[in-house]
């Protein structure tokens, strides 16, 4: 009797595990991009931003409150870009210089500030201060 139980439930977890197999995966028409920002606390040490709201999301996106950054990183965008103004108001992009390691085909000077800020995690806006950020423009390639 216990023998046969058990070959049940082995029976049945085999099913629900094949049955689990051929549900389809969801098919996205881009990839998924994450963003990640930066502030300096009191000691200089840095600190990851939480709670960003809709920051992985495509397009402009305003913060509810500013934010103060010295560090920006994104990944699964061609490139983003970032505001002191909100709602991504032209004339008030922050620029941002790279100091993670040397992409080998570069299509920009990575000794000068970039506003397009293509995919890595070594965007410096400032190495020993926060710079103000009210809203981010992010877009899929």
């Amino acid at each position: 009797m216990r023998r046969c139980a058990f070959r049940v439930i082995i029976t049945l977890t085999q099913i629900a595990f094949l049955a689990g197999l051929s549900i389809p995966q969801t098919v996205f028409s881009h990839d998924h991009g994450k963003i990640r920002m930066y502030k300096l606390n009191k000691k200089g040490q840095p600190i990851r931003l939480k709670w960003m709201g809709d920051s992985n999301e495509a397009g402009c996106q305003s913060s509810f409150k500013t934010k103060k950054v010295f560090r920006f990183a994104q990944v699964g965008y061609a490139y983003c870009v970032l505001y002191s103004g909100e709602n991504c108001a032209a004339g008030s992009e922050v620029s941002a210089k790279w100091h993670g390691r040397t992409y080998k085909n570069a299509d920009f000077d990575v000794d000068q500030p970039q506003t397009k800020l293509v995919k890595g995690t070594e965007w410096f806006l400032s190495q020993d201060k926060n710079i103000e950020i009210n809203s981010w423009y992010c877009e899929y390639s």
